[in-house]
């Protein structure tokens, strides 16, 4: 007989009263030295109200894996004013002090991992694979080992724990021109204990959607957890949303609680405001506009191009005339619009660095592992880029330029 899938076992055991009444009820059960999954890129599309009720709880030793760490007041940095975290897996660390000191005072162990491979881990995890290959970190400490994950307390910085380097082989790669193989290393799956997501509105079965950039990693994390937590802004009666308009099916989520919408926008930016950026004026930014002015000529007519965080995002004011192209953002959005005038701000609508944007005409919200697969350049760690057609990386070109 075929053995039935780990999510299926899950929502079977479970039951199927899965509407609770409170963030508390919700997350009841989760005990000191927990292993948590937790959505959001940014302060978009995070489970604030569920990483409340954790705070109130008190429980404390647990392994938190997400993209971010929050800042020292939202997201996962309520967790971090009371030290309830004592491992972190991320990606992007910059924006929260309180993690900066509890890692750098030896008080927080930290496993970092590039976003794209990151997101993969937990799909993984979800779909039942133990480990894939990929070309990210290769050549890095990533694979070699060496990368500090916890320093000693004792304030002289001495480094107490590193990365073990991962095993790696030789491949050739998927629609590359030629056939010469190239190196890659091999990534485990990353799946919880707990998975906390945050989602625009749930049925009663607990089949979700989620709205714009704040998809990001949700659904991939939704998949990966034991017990699945979804935080949403409205729960309907089950029948009620299309079944073409679920993003992740209910046989995923255990349990759904309605939570205040929180509205947060961690970088407000608005194109009828005055911006910082002043390159007639300040000496930094005229370097910084003449980096960006050379980056825009690497653009084609047709491009789609991904724009990193910082001086990538300013690219798009300095496209040459004639030229039409597709903006991408890492976090989910294809075809990335202009910054939004002042009461048409979105919180689910950010760019990589954050920032309010708007859409443009056929644009795309995805999830950030199919993100990831629209710009395969960004994955090249080491050697030659082998971008697809017509796609560009800006993040590399401003990087080279600086």
């Amino acid at each position: 007989a075929r053995a039935l899938a780990p999510a299926l076992i899950r929502s079977l055991s479970t039951g199927r009263n899965k509407v609770f009444t409170s963030a508390e009820a919700a997350c009841a059960d989760i005990g000191s030295g927990a292993k948590l999954l937790v959505g959001g890129f940014g302060l978009s599309g995070v489970p604030e109200n569920l990483i409340s009720a954790i705070k109130a709880s008190g429980v404390s030793n647990l392994t938190v894996v997400s993209s971010n760490v929050g800042t020292a007041t939202r997201g996962l940095g309520l967790l971090f004013q009371n030290r309830q975290i004592s491992k972190m897996v991320g990606s992007y660390v910059g924006e929260n002090e309180l993690f900066e000191q509890q890692f750098l005072n030896g008080e927080l162990e930290v496993e970092l991992v590039p976003m794209g491979t990151l997101a993969e881990r937990m799909r993984a995890a979800g779909a039942g694979i133990p480990a894939f290959y990929t070309r990210t970190g290769a050549g890095t400490l990533v694979q070699h080992g060496g990368m500090p994950q916890r320093y000693a307390s004792d304030g002289s910085k001495a480094v107490l724990q590193s990365s073990t380097p991962r095993m790696a082989g030789l491949f050739r790669q998927p629609m590359a021109v030629g056939e010469v193989p190239c190196e890659y290393i091999l990534e485990e799956a990353i799946s919880g204990d707990f998975a906390l997501v945050k989602a625009w509105k749930a049925d009663t079965e607990g089949n979700l959607v989620f709205r714009k950039t704040a998809r990001n990693h949700n659904p991939a994390i939704a998949t990966a957890g034991r017990v699945t937590i979804a935080e949403v802004e409205e729960i309907v009666p089950a029948g009620s949303i299309d079944p073409d308009h679920v993003h992740v099916p209910g046989i995923y989520v255990n349990r759904v609680v309605q939570g205040e919408r929180m509205g947060v926008i961690e970088r407000l930016t608005l194109a009828d405001s005055t911006h910082s950026f002043n390159p007639a004026e300040n000496k930094g930014d005229a370097l910084r506009e003449r980096i960006v002015r050379r980056a825009a000529l690497e653009l084609s007519d047709g491009d789609y191009v991904n724009l990193g965080i910082g001086m990538p995002t300013l690219v798009s004011n300095y496209v040459p005339c004639g030229v039409h192209i597709t903006l991408q953002s890492e976090n989910g959005m294809l075809g990335v619009g202009p910054f939004p005038v002042s009461g048409k701000e979105d919180c689910d609508l950010i760019n990589a660095g954050k920032q309010t944007v708007s859409t443009e005409k056929g644009s795309h919200a995805a999830l950030i592992s199919r993100s990831y697969q629209q710009d395969p350049g960004r994955a090249q760690a080491s050697g030659p880029r082998q971008q697809g057609p017509g796609r560009r990386s800006i993040e590399s070109c401003c990087s080279l330029s600086s």
